[in-house]
């Protein structure tokens, strides 16, 4: 028999006010989490460093202590330079909002001349472009805060990469023969280290060429650029086409149309040369999601956190994904979760393994 309807209805209740109370929970402790979720990160993506270590005779502490400090002058140097960016950025965006209004004003004026019927005051309260580089300050801000807050991060890294060295041994010993059931668990988890770490390295990579493309053009700001291109570079699709938009319009105000439509070719090509042809190759397969899982997974997170949430929204969904693929029961999530094109690739097989 089926539940009565107020017993149904009592649950979905008593669920949709859990949902609220995380909700609430999760934005009230937004700054203790972010911290420690940016230092998951970190670590999950160093633990195949880890391994590499552990496989050609390093002790595991000495592995993770060299790790540790790694990753400690590192984010001490990039959180000093992008920090002195963003200073630099906060300080003398003012000089640029006159000319990015007028650019928005002789814009106006030639989509009229066009045909093209725009009311200026609807449109200039829509799109100020002032505004898209404000929020571009702040959210790269936003993420050095979270980034410098080193003993947190270092800490929490460090507590981790200690855990995972131990892990297997832990399972074995806590479920013994049933600890193979924990397998498709074990591959997601190796999937995610991989994720993670190909992103992280693409990224970079994006991120540093788009920096030197700014740089050799004259742009202002190609720090800040380069940064902005690395972390748009974990959302996919919008990710890199959000990234472009601000250093366009800074060059078409800096350095006029000619060097602005350079800037936007260097962008287009790297982000085809790496997202479309290298990155797929070293991923192995298709990591992608469906358009309106990321807008939604954008819009949760960005609401929850902030600019820094729509940072982690798309990596945490990615990582879900990936941990649903892991087994037969939630794989058809999985399927939801993903892009048309990586579903269409899988129905032969899907479709063989309903026919046996």
């Amino acid at each position: 028999m089926t539940d009565s309807s107020p017993g149904a209805a009592l649950r979905g209740l008593v669920a949709a006010a859990c949902l609220v109370v995380v909700v609430a929970g999760l934005q009230a402790s937004g700054d203790i989490l972010l911290p420690i979720v940016f230092s998951v990160f970190l670590a999950v993506a160093m633990m195949p460093v880890l391994r590499g270590l552990q496989r050609v005779g390093v002790p595991s502490i000495v592995a993770i202590i060299l790790i540790v400090l790694a990753l400690a002058g590192m984010l001490a140097g990039v959180t000093g330079v992008v920090a002195g960016a963003v200073r630099s950025f906060t300080a003398n965006i003012g000089q640029y909002e006159e000319p990015l209004q007028q650019l928005l004003a002789d814009s106006i004026q030639t989509a009229e001349w066009l045909g093209v019927p725009i009311q200026q005051d609807q449109l200039t309260t829509l799109v100020q472009p002032d505004i898209v580089m404000s929020i571009v300050g702040q959210t790269v801000g936003a993420v050095v805060t979270v980034a410098s807050r080193l003993l947190i991060v270092l800490v929490t890294v460090t507590f981790i990469l200690l855990e995972a060295s131990d892990i297997t041994s832990k399972l074995k010993v806590a479920f013994g023969s049933e600890a193979r059931e924990l397998g498709p668990f074990t591959d997601a988890s190796a999937k995610v280290q991989r994720y993670l770490l190909i992103k992280s390295i693409v990224s970079a990579v994006t991120g540093g060429l788009a920096a030197a493309w700014c740089g050799v053009l004259g742009l202002d700001f190609a720090v800040i650029w380069g940064v902005t291109a690395f972390l748009a570079n974990y959302i996919p699709s919008i990710g890199s086409i959000g990234a472009a938009i601000p250093p366009v319009l800074l060059a078409i105000v800096q350095l006029g149309w000619p060097s602005a439509v350079a800037v936007g070719i260097g962008y287009i090509a790297i982000n085809v040369a790496l997202g479309n042809f290298i990155e797929p190759r070293l991923m192995g397969r298709s990591l992608g999601l469906s358009p309106l899982v990321v807008f939604l997974s954008l819009v949760m997170w960005g609401w929850i956190w902030g600019p820094v949430g729509m940072l982690f929204s798309v990596p945490m969904t990615v990582i879900a994904k990936l941990v649903l693929e892991s087994s037969e029961e939630t794989r058809w999530l999985a399927v939801l979760l993903g892009s048309a094109r990586e579903a269409m690739a899988e129905a032969p097989t899907a479709l063989g393994k309903a026919a046996k």
